[in-house]
């Protein structure tokens, strides 16, 4: 009787261990506790914790099942799962969110019998859970001692699964995507300095960025070899445009790197890279050089002697040229005996003998890309090399193969400075900055009669803080208050003031 009691006191004893290595699951459908899928080479040897041997089953221990080469959840979430957090568009989100947005997924198909099953939200990748189940008195954390398929028992605790379709996820409205999964970054790209500019040491540099995004920009970072210059918020995304940033003043000579890092308002991000080089000018001492692209000869002053020709093959004193500003866009090109070149209104060949600027010594140039320009006279008319043959003209109506030239020297960030000053005609300034007083005041300067203006001032989100308009205006200074404006300022820090003058608007950083 005695042996009789204690052999079923040992089989009670091993069908309750066994139930409890189980995870003590009610299994109702013996189907799915054991479905009949293929071995796809995961398996290994068991798997153990503690020295408990787990043997996982497929109806309780499954969070997640592989359906459609992508992964789905099927899960209670217990043991913490439910509130694991995963990071999509910079954002942390909910496990529960993730699976139930997951049901609208283009592949889903719930679970079905034969599909490979996983103990981990993520099919096997673990996500780290904090809770723990008890097997023989031992806490155990289940997905990270099996994260893997669990309708092979403890020998498929090592195998991984696909993941969550991330692109997919990322591109849902709900978690800050465009809804197609072609969310992109910003359209960026460099207005100055151009591509492959050089400057002559020491060099201070500005540079203008232009980023515009369907889903808003949220800021544009501007690196100097790799290292970062500053961040912009707000537009005009704009760095040393008042003599603001160290990084870009006097720098020696070398070749540089500008990188653009712009973000749009979901977090996608764009980036633009342009190279640029200082040098020593080459002993120019500031000298510019006009080559007649088609024949590849150069413009000769001919020292002021005669008419000026273009079949130089090497650049010497006569064929070295200053760009100055002429006024209203324009420039003027004086050569290295001191006077300036003459379009002659187009009536002759072009000389280099004029003692100042007048009429015909204007010329506007029309970049081609890059150092390529078009000369237009004055007059209305283009420059031709005329193909080296005979004194160049300013008369031809229309740009061709004899009206093209490269400048050397004179880069697109150069003769933006030399005619700056005509592109805006108005200027403003504000005072005392940083706005420390209860007297604010806006000066603006007009040359002209505006028949609108309008200040707003805008914060660095973007936010309109405050807009005053002010009307029609005639020529000559005006100081406007500020005063009411500044009590929108709530917070201290930097502020856009913004002016609009007629088709004309400016911008401005101010402190508060």
């Amino acid at each position: 009787m005695k042996r009789k009691l204690f052999f079923l006191k040992t089989l009670a004893f091993l069908f309750i261990a066994n139930i409890a290595i189980a995870q003590q699951s009610n299994l109702t459908d013996s189907s799915i506790a054991k479905a009949n899928v293929p071995d796809i080479g995961c398996t290994g040897e068991d798997t153990y914790d503690q020295g408990v041997r787990i043997v996982p089953n497929a109806n309780s221990w499954k969070d997640s099942y592989q359906a459609n080469g992508f992964c789905f959840c099927k899960s209670s979430f217990d043991h913490g799962v439910g509130n694991f957090k995963i990071n999509i568009n910079g954002q942390e989100i909910n496990i529960k969110d993730i699976c139930d947005e997951l049901k609208k997924h283009p592949s889903f198909r719930d679970i079905a019998n034969g599909d490979p099953r996983y103990n981990t939200i993520q099919c096997g990748n673990e996500p780290g859970h904090d809770d723990a189940i008890t097997i023989q008195g031992k806490r155990i954390k289940d997905e990270k001692v099996c994260p893997g398929r669990v309708d092979q028992g403890s020998q498929g605790c090592q195998c991984k699964g696909p993941k969550f379709d991330m692109n997919w996820l990322s591109s849902r409205p709900r978690f800050g995507g465009d809804g197609d999964g072609n969310n992109t970054g910003p359209n960026t790209s460099f207005t100055t300095p151009s591509n492959n500019a050089s400057f002559s040491a020491p060099a201070t540099i500005e540079v203008i960025i232009t980023a515009t995004d369907s889903d808003g920009v949220s800021n544009v970072r501007l690196y100097l070899n790799n290292s970062l210059v500053r961040q912009e918020n707000v537009a005009p995304y704009t760095w040393n445009n008042n003599n603001q940033d160290n990084a870009l003043k006097n720098l020696g000579e070398g070749n540089y790197t500008l990188k653009a890092e712009a973000t749009d308002s979901k977090g996608a991000k764009t980036t633009k890279t342009i190279t640029f080089t200082v040098g020593d000018d080459n002993g120019t001492d500031g000298f510019v050089t006009i080559l007649g692209q088609s024949i590849n000869k150069y413009v000769s002053s001919e020292g002021g002697t005669r008419t000026m020709q273009a079949n130089r093959n090497s650049a010497g004193a006569d064929e070295q040229f200053i760009v100055e500003s002429a006024g209203n866009g324009t420039v003027s090109f004086k050569g290295s005996n001191g006077k300036y070149v003459a379009s002659e209104n187009g009536n002759q060949p072009m000389n280099c003998n004029r003692n100042a600027v007048g009429s015909w010594e204007r010329f506007t140039l029309e970049s081609l890309g890059g150092d390529l320009y078009a000369i237009k006279g004055n007059n209305g008319k283009y420059v031709s090399h005329e193909n080296g043959n005979k004194a160049i003209n300013c008369n031809r109506n229309a740009i061709g193969a004899w009206e093209k030239f490269i400048i050397t020297g004179l880069n697109a960030n150069r003769l933006n400075e030399l005619v700056k000053e005509d592109i805006t005609p108005y200027s403003i300034s504000v005072y005392p900055i940083p706005m420390t007083s209860d007297d604010i005041n806006l000066v603006i300067s007009l040359p002209k009669k505006v028949t609108y203006s309008s200040v707003e001032i805008i914060d660095l989100k973007g936010n309109r803080v405050a807009k005053k308009n002010m009307g029609a205006m005639e020529s000559g200074t005006r100081s406007i208050s500020l005063n009411e404006m500044k009590q929108r300022m709530l917070s201290s820090g930097l502020y856009i003031i913004k002016v609009r003058l007629d088709d004309t608007v400016i911008t401005k950083k101010i402190t508060k």
